[in-house]
Formats: structure tokens, C-alpha cells, sequence
């Protein structure tokens, strides 16, 4: 290396970590490997052993780049390798090094930079990516699922109106209609995941919320686990369908009471924080802005680093065959992430477990629980019900159903049958019960093409998921009549009439 000051004052101001070995020894470092390195002062490098600052897996890459660096006179590539600091912490470097004369021997010289943080973003990004190419394909394959899980229902309830409980096959039938109701809810975990369930956020206090649930939480938990419950003062609302979180707080405590063996600690608590720009560098999916964070903290078994970095993808379990099915936390994920918020997990094995959940602040004020909707069992009725449905077993099911009480149906097995019997039909059509997705059109864009040559009052959208078609952010509007499938006679009854009910807008 040459000895003129101005050049060594270049390299020993330099924002990159510069070190020159020489027979296996550090003999120079400036302030930036000198920090790099954790070390109190570059003399507490000279002299080492550049190998003890180099990962014991790395070792013979660092042997073999000095001797060619040496032997061929060249500059090596740019490689990344580990290293260690002096506290023992490891983090991952790019480093390029070059043959000098350091006071006339013959040694290399060498760039370092820290990418640590680097790489963690790009795990971040790749592990987000990932998590989004399993939602999109569980979505769609909950989608199609659940369109053959509404003909099942709907058949076995149709069997069991007709077979008295005496029948032999009642039970066969009532055990077709149980497992069907057990795949349902799994799929509605699964469009969960993927964001694609219908949800009805409300503005809510978390403090609230989670008091008013503490009188389920408990059993759940059983009497050898403390529930710790601590709410934050003067606690902003959020905006989350109350249902979504009663599915956190239940799957967040079934997970940390499988984590404790015996006797144990779950504590639960709230708090106002606003996230900058380097705090959303540490938690994955988040943008600057105010946030109530909910914590849950555990001191049950923990987790391995390799466990946490699958621990929300669907069907991930460290249980036994039949013990799980792996969709709790994928689903706080789903909910999580539909909601604009973030979650993060701290976790050691043999200390315990933390989940942070931060959701979004929202400038309203908390609104009273709804009333429950009123069902209508044994409802009936006369309107004439335009029914598109391009899954033909489907539409022949709603048809058969509807008409059996009392409607006039007419069936159409896509849009262009639809917009062709609503030109066709003389009468006045009531309600339009339409499949949001359909291959040429979707439900919505149907609704407005027939509206625009006739008149029909009342809309209701039927589909597995897509209700983010309807309106923005997958979300449907509070006025939005919607059906989900797979349902029950009686939730297909019960939407229809409320749907032919409900007063028309002014």
C-alpha cells in the first residue's frame, strides 16, 4: 500500500471497512472496519488473526481468494461471506480484496460491507412473496371447493326433508352434511389467508372488544395457564370486523396454550404506538403511521429460527397427524394483513413466545354492536328471481330450493342467458341473484348492463370469495347485499328475503 498521507487519510476516512492482512495478521484497519467489527479501537485489531474474524464455515473460501489474490497478482470478485464481530455477533458482508506492498511485503488488501440489513429486507421480500403466491392459489382452490361443497349441503339437506329421523339413511345423510359444514370452515380459513372472505368492519375499541371476549378466552386456556389481561390508556379505535377478531384473540391463545406444558403465562395487552420509517424496516408490511398494537406474550416451549419462518404458511404444524390443521395463524395472517396492519414474532426456545399485531389507527369514533340479522326459516314468497349461476349443479340447486318456496325462478347459466331472458321477460323480475365471478362478465358488471335496458329493484351477489369485486379493498359495502357460499337452504331463504325486504334507496 503506498505511504503517502493524502492517500492514507483517503482510505482511512472512508465510509467502507478497509483492513490490510499480511501473513494471516491484521496490520492495518481503518474506523470503518474498526466499528464494522465491534472493536474499541483499531489497535485492538492489530495483529490478530484475520480468521477470527471470519465465520469457521468460511474459512477455507477466505484462504483460497488470499493465496490467488497473492499468487496471480489480481483483484479477487466480489464474494459475500459471514464474519464475526468481536462480541461474537455474526453478519453477512460483500468483500473485494487486491494484492498491495504494505511496508514493502508483500500482502492483500480488502473492502468490506456490512448487508445485513440488506439481506433481511430481501428475506422479507421473498418470504412476503411467497406468502402471497400460497394465498392466491389457497383462494382459488377454497374458491372452487366451495362451489362443490355448496351442491353437497345442498343435497343432504334436501335428503333430510324427505327421509324421517327413523330412516337408515339419516344418519349416513346427517354425517355427509357434518363433514361438509367441517371442509366449509376450513375453506373459510383458507380465504382468510388469502383475503378473499367478506368481512363487515366496524370502528371498534380494542380495549373493549377484548374484554368483553376475556369470559371465552379463559376456558380455552384451561385453569394451569395465568391470563394476564393489561389494556393501554386512552386507546385509539380501529377498524376490524369483530368476528376476525375473535378469531385472532382464539387462535392467538389455542396456539400459546399448545406452547405451554404444565403451568403457564399468557399475558394480553394494548397500546397506542406511531411506526417511523426505521421501525417499519424492522416489521415486515408496515408503513409509517399510527398503530394500536396488540401483544401477546407466552413463556410456553417457543420456537426454533426455522420454525418461525414458516409458522403462517397454510398447513405448517408442529403437531401431530390429526392434531392440527395448521390454518390458525396462517389465518391472523390473512385478517391481519386484509386490515392493512402488521405482525411479528419474537420467539426462544425454552423462554417463550411474543406476537405483535399492529393495526392501523382510525380517526372515528368506536360504534354499538349491530343486532344479530333476523332469519327466515320457513320464509316464502312470490317475486320472480332472476338466478345467474355459471356452475350448472348450483344454479339447479338454488332453483329447485327457491321454488319450492313459493318464487318464480328464472335460471340462466351465465350472463348472455341472463341479458337475454331479462330482455325477453314480460313481467316485473324482484330480485337478481347473480355469481360475482363469472368467466365473460362479472356479477356486478351484469347488474349494470341489464339495469341500463330495464328495471330491477333489488340485487343480491352470491360467490366463494371475490367480494373485493363488489366493492374496494374486498370489502363490501354496508348496503351490499351479499350470499356466501357454501350455504344453507335456510342462509339462501333467509339472504333472499331480506334482500326482497329491505326498503329501495330514495
Amino acid at each position: 500500500m503506498t505511504s503517502e498521507a493524502p492517500y492514507r487519510a483517503l482510505v482511512e476516512h472512508s465510509p467502507e471497512a478497509a483492513y490490510v492482512v499480511r501473513d494471516g495478521r491484521i496490520v492495518f484497519a481503518n474506523a470503518a472496519a474498526v466499528r464494522m467489527f465491534g472493536a474499541p479501537s483499531a489497535e485492538a485489531l492489530l495483529g490478530t488473526d484475520v480468521l477470527d474474524r471470519v465465520h469457521p464455515d468460511d474459512h477455507a473460501l477466505a484462504l483460497e481468494r488470499r493465496r490467488l489474490v497473492l499468487a496471480l497478482n489480481v483483484p479477487a470478485p466480489l464474494v459475500e461471506m459471514r464474519f464475526v464481530a468481536l462480541d461474537g455477533r455474526v453478519f453477512e458482508v460483500e468483500v473485494q480484496a487486491t494484492a498491495v506492498e504494505f511496508d514493502g511485503v508483500r500482502a492483500t488488501y480488502s473492502a468490506a460491507r456490512d448487508i445485513s440489513r440488506r439481506k433481511l429486507l430481501e428475506e422479507q421480500v421473498r418470504q412476503s412473496q411467497k406468502l402471497e403466491a400460497v394465498g392466491r392459489l389457497a383462494g382459488g382452490i377454497a374458491h372452487d371447493f366451495n362451489n362443490t361443497l355448496a351442491v353437497i349441503l345442498g343435497h343432504a339437506e334436501f335428503a333430510l326433508q324427505e327421509l324421517p329421523p327413523e330412516h337408515p339413511l339419516h344418519h349416513d345423510i346427517r354425517a355427509i352434511e357434518r363433514a361438509a359444514q367441517h371442509s366449509a370452515a376450513l375453506t373459510r380459513q383458507l380465504l382468510t389467508y388469502a383475503r378473499r372472505q367478506t368481512v363487515s368492519p366496524r370502528s371498534l375499541d380494542l380495549n373493549e372488544s377484548v374484554t368483553a371476549t376475556m369470559r371465552m378466552l379463559r376456558p380455552l386456556l384451561g385453569e394451569s395457564i395465568d391470563l394476564a389481561w393489561s389494556p393501554g390508556e386512552g386507546l385509539w379505535p380501529i377498524t376490524l370486523d369483530p368476528a376476525q377478531l375473535d378469531q385472532i384473540l382464539t387462535n392467538l391463545c389455542a396456539n400459546a396454550r399448545d406452547a405451554i406444558s404444565g403451568v403457564g403465562r399468557l399475558s394480553i395487552a394494548t397500546s397506542n404506538c406511531t411506526l417511523n420509517a426505521a421501525d417499519c424496516l424492522q416489521i415486515p408490511a408496515s408503513q409509517p403511521g399510527d398503530y394500536v398494537r396488540l401483544r401477546f406474550t407466552d413463556d410456553g416451549s417457543g420456537m426454533s429460527a426455522e420454525t418461525r419462518s414458516m409458522i403462517f404458511e397454510p398447513f405448517f404444524t408442529t403437531k401431530g397427524l390429526g392434531e392440527g390443521t395448521g390454518l390458525g395463524l396462517s389465518t391472523v395472517y390473512g385478517i391481519v394483513r386484509q386490515n392493512h396492519g402488521a405482525i411479528t414474532v419474537e420467539s426462544t426456545v425454552g423462554v417463550g413466545t411474543q406476537f405483535d399485531i399492529y393495526l392501523p389507527r382510525r380517526m372515528v369514533r368506536p360504534e354499538p354492536v349491530a343486532a344479530s340479522a333476523p332469519l327466515f326459516p320457513e320464509s316464502t314468497g312470490s317475486e320472480t328471481i332472476l338466478v345467474v349461476e355459471d356452475q350448472r349443479d348450483i344454479l339447479m340447486l338454488t332453483r329447485r330450493a327457491l321454488m319450492k318456496r313459493g318464487y318464480t325462478v328464472l335460471a340462466a347459466d351465465g350472463p348472455e342467458q341472463a341479458l337475454a331472458i331479462a330482455r325477453a321477460h314480460p313481467a316485473t323480475i324482484d330480485l337478481l341473484l347473480t355469481d360475482v365471478m363469472m368467466p365473460t362478465m362479472s356479477g356486478p358488471d351484469l347488474a349494470r348492463a341489464i339495469a341500463a335496458e330495464r328495471a330491477i329493484p333489488r340485487l343480491l351477489f352470491m360467490s366463494g370469495f371475490s367480494a373485493d369485486l363488489i366493492a374496494s379493498d374486498g370489502l363490501l359495502d354496508a348496503d351490499t347485499q351479499f350470499l356466501g357460499k357454501p350455504f344453507t337452504l335456510a342462509e339462501l331463504f333467509s339472504r333472499v328475503r331480506t334482500s326482497l325486504d329491505t326498503p329501495q334507496p330514495v
